[in-house]
């Protein structure tokens, strides 16, 4: 057992080796005159000062002669505790103890360590919009992005499970904690986060939060929920594209979508027919085949409410067709754009709109554990869940590098955060997170 446990922390430690090897004198330099430092080992104290300072800027509630801890003291206690893999303010505050001196070097932390309750008292203060623009500029100013390509924003929400209460005879029900996120592709970034009541209250958000936002010549997804005339208006009011399903909420536009797309007009786009688009994809998963056919035409003149979408310009569908060796399974879902034929853009759009869920919401409860989470008070929550889509964004850019999964990379920092936390923000900072 001793052995194979000294053989593992000796992989560990050869592979924490041959990563900071892996950046040269030219990146290093690259690095001190990025952040104006004289040496590349005052990289980790400058960021996490650079942190510091923008932390305080959030606006603290408390009264002057009960402030003990500092406020961004705290927060940056949360932010680094979360992102080495720490799950509950218990964790948080045992996770600071333990790494005092690696917090000292940064921080003064002149009233020692809170207890745990005392974190999420310090966090249900805070508002959460304020963290939240505070800890999005921080993740810009410190990360390059290169690519050119166009961002594709998704908009879906989230309920946290864990905040739920049933009402019994000893504690009063409540709602969980529902959150609208607005998800960019091209930044692997949840670029904004806002609380509503509940599912429905969606599609009144969307219009609403939209406007906030800089996303001009973006294209904008969502679930059949949010399609709405007033939402896709505000998609256009922003200079930006939209590629949405149609779905039973509109059942006529559904119906009329199903009899246009029959069997004959998909042979017809097949074959190449004049302003349409078609795209063909085959995966194969667990034995099985799936293949995804895009079709987009610009034909569009029979449909008599086409002025009510605005800059309503092409329709499409998706053919699904999933083959298991015994049975064949086929799915039709259909969508309006205000893009012209543009099959690859069209098809591009559809499928990373799952990135919401898949690289977003799945990572909030199975790699953070949120949804085990049982804060009760919803402020604190929020602005934990901020904290979380933070963490996410920076594992994000540097997963590529390491080639291993984004639990894995917490693990890693936390197993010797003095030694492979300097060499995560180093990755963090250079371009697109690629050595």
């Amino acid at each position: 057992m001793t052995v194979r446990v000294l053989e593992k922390g000796m992989k560990l430690r050869m592979e924490t080796i041959k990563t900071i090897d892996k950046l040269d004198k030219r990146q290093k330099k690259y690095l001190k005159k990025k952040f104006g430092i004289k040496a590349y080992k005052d990289l980790t104290p400058t960021i996490l000062k650079n942190l510091k300072e923008a932390c305080k800027e959030l606006t603290d509630s408390r009264e002057t002669g009960k402030k003990i801890y500092k406020i961004w003291d705290i927060v940056c206690c949360v932010v680094i505790s979360v992102l080495c893999g720490q799950k509950t303010w218990e964790d948080i505050h045992d996770f600071v103890i333990e790494k005092k001196q690696f917090f000292k070097k940064f921080l003064k932390m002149t009233g020692g360590v809170p207890c745990a309750k005392t974190y999420e008292r310090v966090m249900a203060i805070i508002d959460y919009k304020e963290l939240e623009k505070i800890l999005k500029r921080f993740f810009f100013d410190i990360t390059t992005n290169l690519m050119e390509e166009i961002d594709i924003v998704n908009i879906d929400g989230r309920e946290c499970r864990g905040s739920k209460r049933k009402k019994t005879v000893k504690q009063e029900g409540c709602i969980p904690l529902n959150m609208l996120n607005v998800y960019s592709n091209k930044y692997g970034l949840c670029i904004c986060s806002t609380t509503i009541a509940e599912k429905a209250e969606e599609m009144i958000t969307v219009r609403d939060i939209i406007p906030t936002l800089q996303l001009k010549d973006t294209v904008i997804t969502w679930d059949a929920l949010n399609t709405q005339k007033e939402n896709v208006e505000a998609v256009v009011a922003a200079f930006a594209h939209y590629v949405v399903p149609i779905k039973r909420n509109h059942p006529t536009f559904h119906e009329e979508l199903k009899l246009f797309f029959d069997t004959e007009e998909q042979e017809c786009i097949i074959a190449g027919k004049t302003n349409t688009g078609y795209k063909k994809n085959i995966e194969y998963r667990n034995g099985s085949s799936i293949v995804y056919e895009y079709f987009q035409t610009t034909e569009i003149g029979w449909f008599q409410e086409k002025d009510k979408w605005k800059n309503l310009r092409s329709i499409g569908m998706v053919k699904t067709t999933k083959e298991t060796g015994e049975e064949t399974m086929i799915e039709y879902r259909y969508f309006i754009s205000d893009l012209d034929i543009d099959i690859e853009l069209f098809a591009l759009a559809i499928r990373k709109h799952w990135s919401v869920e898949n690289k977003l919401h799945w990572h909030l409860d199975v790699t953070f554990s949120l949804d085990k989470n049982k804060t009760k008070n919803k402020q604190a929550l929020a602005n934990l869940e901020i904290i979380h889509k933070f963490n996410l964004g920076l594992l994000e850019r540097v997963q590529k590098y390491y080639g291993i999964s984004k639990h894995r990379i917490m693990n890693k920092i936390n197993l010797n955060i003095e030694e492979n936390f300097p060499e995560f923000i180093a990755l963090l900072t250079l371009s697109d997170g690629k050595v």
